[in-house]
Order: C-alpha cells, then structure tokens, then sequence
C-alpha cells in the first residue's frame, strides 16, 4: 500500500509537471506543481526526483516508455510488409503521439515538449535509449536528399524542431470532429515529409538532383543481395 502510494504521488507530480510546464514554461515554480499533484509535502520532488532536471527528464521518459515500444512494432510491420517508404516512417514516428493526443484531450505533452526543447539539463536529440527512433531517423536520412556533413547537425536540429512545432500545434488546436483531427494528421504527416524530401539545390537554381537519390522506400535485404552467377 504505501509503495503504490508513492508511485501514485510521483505520477501525479509528472503529470502535473507536464501541464504547468506545457503552459508556463520550464522555469514554473516547483511549490505548483507540488499543489496542482495534490502533494502536502514541499519537498516531495526532491524525495522523487531530486531536482528540476530530473523530475523535467522523468515527464520526457514517462511518455517515451510508451512511445518507443509502439513505434518499433510499427517499423516491425513496415519491415514484415515490404514497405519502408518515408511516409510509412512518418507515420511510424508520429502514430504514437497522435495516439496519445486522441486519448488525452486537452493534452499537454507536445507543448511541454516545445517548452523544454532547449531546456540545458536535458536531452533530445542524442538519446540512445530511444532505439525505435533512432532506427526511423536514420532510415528517414537514407530516403532523404543528400546533406554536406557541414549542413548536417543543422538539418537535424531544423527537422526537430518542425515536427516539435507542428506536433505542439495539432495538440492546440480543437478538432470539431475525428475527420477533422485525421484531416489535420495528414496534414502533420505531410509536412514532415516536405521537410525530410527537400531539396536545397533546387532552391538555389542548381540541377536537381536525380530522382534516384531520393528513392520512395528502402530496398528488401532480399532486394540488396548480389546475385550468384549459375557454374
């Protein structure tokens, strides 16, 4: 009892850190969030968490606990399927999320995550206990046009903070209807992948570059193999 105790009153100073986070920003006052969870103890986030960073990360992992499981076994059925093509790995990337934000209206998390992106004590783009989005990202990389190494950290950082962005504005704004909200995936969906598609060259009056550099998905191993010649 006193165990479930506890992890009833951390989940609560999460949640309640998301929301306040999500609305005032990174720098709300802790004494909020312990009174918005509900907590009689001032120093419950110290018990919990130990600081600000810490009790901000555990809102990040609480929601990606969720989210990496789901978006693997979307790349597992992309992969079984034969169809690893960018908008399937969009889709992969953003399903869980648009799942959460279905389910939790009015949510909070992808306007915390705005909030924190650029928040000093934690990490989002080089997460390596994130396997599924790794595998997505790097597979989106492969499908999209090339990028001079000089460019590339940039591009990262830009694609991020376009999928932030438009993830933080989906969940903002209110949907009348489900056709409304899967409208408006799409949407999402589709300009995540003009960012992934785009090609700087075009912009600057040089050549496109040929179609094969941005192929529609990723070849089969099967598809991959040399071909043995008969004896």
């Amino acid at each position: 009892m006193y165990r479930e105790s506890l992890q009833t009153g951390r989940l609560a100073l999460i949640e309640a850190a998301e929301r306040l986070i999500a609305e005032e920003g990174p720098s709300v006052s802790l004494r909020q969030v312990v009174s918005a969870a509900g907590q009689r103890n001032s120093s419950a986030i110290r018990y919990h968490f130990g600081s600000r960073d810490e009790l901000i990360g555990a809102v990040v992992d609480a929601r990606q606990s969720v989210f990496e499981p789901k978006r693997l076994r979307f790349l597992v059925e992309l992969e079984s399927a034969g169809e690893v093509t960018a908008r399937g790995l969009v889709r992969a990337l953003l399903e869980p999320v648009f799942e959460h934000q279905r389910r939790a209206q009015p949510g909070h998390h992808a306007r915390f995550i705005e909030k924190i992106r650029d928040h000093s004590g934690v990490e989002l783009l080089r997460r390596q206990d994130w396997t599924a989005t790794r595998l997505i990202t790097s597979q989106l990389a492969r499908l999209s046009a090339p990028v001079p190494e000089s460019h590339r950290a940039t591009r990262i950082r830009g694609f991020t903070s376009v999928v932030f962005a438009l993830l933080a504005d989906l969940e903002r704004t209110e949907h009348r209807t489900p056709e409304d909200r899967e409208s408006a995936e799409q949407a999402t969906i589709d300009m995540v992948l003009g960012v992934v598609r785009f090609d700087s060259t075009a912009e600057l009056g040089e050549a496109p570059r040929s179609a094969t550099a941005l192929p529609d998905r990723l070849p089969l191993p099967s598809e991959t193999r040399t071909p043995v010649e008969p004896p």
